[in-house]
């Protein structure tokens, strides 16, 4: 007797740890799923940079949604030369920007934290807005608000 019920509790043990295995590969698996038009994204923006401009070392890869989905990548060429590329997969469209015809990543933080001392840099990312390239910022304030900023690539200036 006592030995039937223990063969029935490690069927029960070995029937759960099964099921929960499956769930967790299915949990995963969906995430994956999920995850990869934006990583089908990101490989696009590479291949383009790399095969269509001069860019020829990637350093940092940016994502944006403000109406459109937006993604950039700042490199550099075989001179040295700084570039942002900006390529927007809806429109196959993509726009490459030297560094000094705009405002730098660094130069923009360094602009947001003068004028805003109180909010915290989340994160910053270039992207696309109203037919222009902008700096998105992320800030998160002492109260624990979050707060979105947009500025102009070009000048710096804020939009909204």
């Amino acid at each position: 007797m006592i030995k039937d019920d223990t063969r029935q509790t490690i069927k029960f043990i070995e029937l759960l740890i099964i099921i929960l295995l499956l769930v967790y590969f299915s949990i995963i698996a969906i995430f994956y799923k999920a995850g990869n038009p934006e990583r089908s994204e990101m490989h696009e923006l590479n291949k383009i940079a790399l095969q269509k401009t001069p860019i020829t070392h990637i350093e940092k890869s940016y994502h944006t949604n403000r109406g459109v989905n937006s993604y950039a990548l700042e490199g550099v060429t075989k001179s040295r030369k700084r570039y942002y590329f900006v390529y927007l997969p809806g429109r196959k469209k993509g726009y490459l920007l030297p560094t000094s015809k705009g405002i730098t990543e660094a130069a923009i933080r360094s602009k947001f934290t003068s004028n805003e001392s109180q909010e915290q840099v989340l994160k910053i990312n270039l992207g696309w807005y109203h037919k222009r390239a902008v700096w998105e910022i992320t800030s998160k304030n002492k109260v624990g608000d979050y707060n979105y900023y947009l500025y102009d690539f070009k000048n710096g200036n804020l939009i909204g």
